[in-house]
């Protein structure tokens, strides 16, 4: 998940700004002479002729500065529509990587140039972090962005609360009434009767298990603090959040201490999550990869490396750990940059609407990015073996096996990092724990 930035907005302005500055400068530049002419020639009539040489002086500058006003207005004039018409042309996207597929982007430009005959540029740009999201939606910098669930309301950036997220027109998106039903009225996604975001992607911190060196599925999470499997798991080195929560699952703690730093801050769960970080072989960053399962016999995976493991000859699996599954959901919002931008806003909900369409949801989200669709229309277009593993035809599977990782205060995840922090002493991963 890297940023790649292409030429943004704000650089095309500035573009826009000095070429039309320079332009203005040369134009001023040409008038001088006229101006200069005019002096020398009242120098010469003399001294005696002061008076009236100085009104002639005035009323000729005036006329030039009249002129150079006049042309002026006339340039603003014919700029600013200009300036306006790429604004309103340039649809700017922030999200994770796989969300905005090229051939899809282009596909959907096409298409609204034929709707309404005027062309729309998505311009795309990706995230590292969950983080990145805030400061460029704060400043008006981006018009669609994909949250993960427990951001939307998050206390370190209320972007509902605070306005900085606008309300899904509903009426404009005619997919919507296939998205799951217990996503289209989430809480995460509510308030006040509005929605603030449509759900186009979901995934587990799973378990996975290596079907050679695992030899069978693991039915718990303890798998991980069992000696057989000590020095032969990998963890989410940064993921101290999933790693905690999931702990507590596994022994035991009731579901309101997913999020409780006081629940959890005991010698007995330290102990264990102590336990987790020191038995680990190695951890990995940002997303699961196959150079850091390979060989392995259980990680805990996002899902990222599991297909292309497959590709090697190295087939993993996820277990489904009688604890249940801590999971997660990205949703597209629209910021608020697009308040007083009705035509883009429109733009953008028909771009949400198009990403709930089922070649998208079973061909990209499914089979490219492998994991889950989040909309029940798909059904068709899988195969036997694609609707087994995603559990399609049980329809409380996901109630009553997957854990939305709840919203966190400012003190429980500071309380977390500091629990994972101690867990993980003398311990050694690429980078430190944000």
């Amino acid at each position: 998940m890297r940023i790649r930035y292409t030429e943004t907005l704000q650089n095309r302005r500035y573009r826009h700004i000095v070429g039309r500055r320079f332009f203005v400068s040369r134009m001023l530049i040409n008038l001088w002479p006229a101006l200069d002419r005019y002096s020398k020639q009242d120098k010469l009539k003399g001294i005696r002729s002061t008076t009236k040489h100085v009104e002639t002086r005035r009323k000729r500058f005036t006329q030039v500065f009249s002129y150079g006003r006049t042309l002026l207005l006339t340039l603003s004039l014919l700029v600013l529509p200009i300036l306006t018409c790429a604004e309103d042309n340039i649809l700017r996207l922030l999200v994770w990587e796989g969300y905005a597929p090229e051939e899809y982007v282009q596909e959907f430009e096409t298409q609204i140039e034929e709707k309404y005959g005027r062309k729309v540029k998505l311009q795309v740009s990706y995230v590292d972090g969950p983080e990145d999201f805030f400061a460029p939606v704060r400043q008006k910098n981006v018009d669609l962005v994909t949250l993960t669930h427990h951001y939307f309301k998050d206390e370190r950036f209320d972007y509902i609360e605070k306005g900085m997220l606008l309300p899904i027109e509903i009426q404009n998106l005619s997919n919507f009434k296939a998205v799951i039903p217990a996503l289209q009225k989430a809480d995460f996604l509510s308030q006040s009767g509005n929605l603030y975001g449509v759900p186009v992607g979901q995934g587990p911190y799973g378990l996975a298990y290596s079907v050679e060196k695992a030899k069978i599925a693991p039915e718990s999470w303890q798998a991980l603090w069992s000696p057989e499997y000590r020095g032969k798991y990998v963890l989410g080195g940064n993921e101290y959040l999933y790693n905690i929560s999931m702990t507590a699952l596994a022994w035991g703690y009731p579901a309101e201490a997913l999020s409780n730093y006081d629940m959890l801050n005991n010698m007995d769960f330290k102990e264990k999550l102590r336990e987790l970080a020191m038995n680990a072989h190695s951890f990995w960053i940002g997303i699961d990869t196959p150079d850091d399962l390979a060989g392995k016999s259980l990680a805990t995976v996002w899902g990222d490396s599991l297909g292309k493991l497959k590709k090697q000859g190295e087939v993993w699996e996820l277990a489904e750990p009688r604890e249940g599954t801590l999971s997660w959901i990205d949703s597209y919002a629209i910021t608020w940059a697009l308040a007083d931008k009705p035509f883009l806003k429109k733009v953008a909900e028909e771009w949400i609407n198009r990403l709930l369409e089922p070649d998208y949801q079973a061909d990209h989200i499914v089979r490219e990015v492998g994991i889950v669709s989040t909309t029940t229309n798909i059904a068709p277009r899988l195969t036997a073996r694609e609707k087994e593993k995603l559990h399609i035809g049980t329809p409380d599977f996901f109630k009553d096996n997957r854990i939305l990782l709840p919203t966190f205060s400012n003190r429980d995840r500071n309380g977390f990092m500091l629990l994972w922090k101690e867990a993980m002493q003398g311990r050694l991963i690429e980078d430190d724990v944000d």
